[in-house]
């Protein structure tokens, strides 16, 4: 009797080992099968991260992606010793809806077709100012306008931040020619705070508008910068302009140009 049950045990044991399902570890960490195979949201111009377990399926040793629903979508496929990572790159343009990316696991005791459920949504996206709407700082110190930026999705999240400022007052080096946007990475489920930073060149008051691009849309915001003198702009001013109410004062202007290199 004992090894009738013993056997019965083995066997349903090693029945268990070759039906077990895949396993995914993130971003959910649940048991993939035919009738429950979501593995989770992402936004339009994102990217989603999968993780799946080697030790905790049916030893599977490589993945192929066979077909997607996404259009224009893109995959990328990484294998470590404990998992494998599958990537899946989501257009801006992409559909609104629950899409479907049909996978292969291949494995020592046979191979697994699997459609994996994904939700691409819009407006799990959010951002807006942290009420520095007008900040105070000296001509060539930084000034920063903080952000709250929030990600509602499965996958990370990626913010890009354009302002209507000269190249050389979003860069800390004072003759960059690089206009590039800030490009600010959220995390999946999470919200951080960011700040842009702002490097002011010349004195005085100045209004300035920033863009903020995320999934296919953008939110636009204003602010204003009060660059306080110091003594080293008031020496560079000839950086930014000519004293074109008297060429008399050219070598004196020029001259004080050259002394503020010196004043760091």
């Amino acid at each position: 009797m004992f090894k009738k049950v013993f056997t019965l045990g083995l066997f349903l044991i090693l029945f268990a080992s070759f039906v077990f399902s895949v396993r995914l570890i993130d971003p959910l960490s649940k048991e993939l099968t035919n009738n429950d195979s979501f593995v989770g949201s992402v936004s339009p111009g994102n990217k989603m991260e999968l993780i799946f377990s080697k030790e905790l399926t049916n030893k599977y040793q490589s993945l192929e992606v066979v077909s997607s629903s996404i259009s224009n979508s893109k995959f990328e496929i990484k294998y470590e010793k404990e998992s494998i990572k599958l990537f899946i790159f989501v257009p801006v343009n992409a559909d609104i809806g629950r899409e479907v990316v049909s996978v292969k696991f291949v494995g020592s005791f046979g191979n697994e077709l699997l459609d994996l459920g994904v939700d691409v949504v819009s407006g799990a996206l959010g951002v807006s100012p942290v009420s520095n709407v007008e900040v105070n700082s000296f001509v060539d110190s930084k000034a920063g306008y903080k952000f709250y930026f929030v990600n509602n999705t499965d996958a990370e999240a990626i913010f890009l931040i354009e302002s209507d400022l000269p190249a050389n007052w979003v860069n800390l080096d004072s003759f960059s020619l690089k206009n590039e946007p800030l490009r600010i990475v959220v995390p999946k489920r999470s919200s951080i705070e960011e700040f842009f930073v702002v490097y002011p060149r010349i004195e005085g008051e100045r209004e300035f508008k920033t863009r903020v691009f995320f999934e296919n849309a953008f939110k636009d915001f204003s602010f204003k910068i009060n660059a306080l003198p110091t003594l080293k702009s008031k020496f560079q001013n000839v950086l930014y302009g000519l004293p074109f109410y008297s060429f008399s004062l050219l070598p004196s202007y020029f001259l004080n140009g050259l002394i503020s290199f010196g004043m760091n």
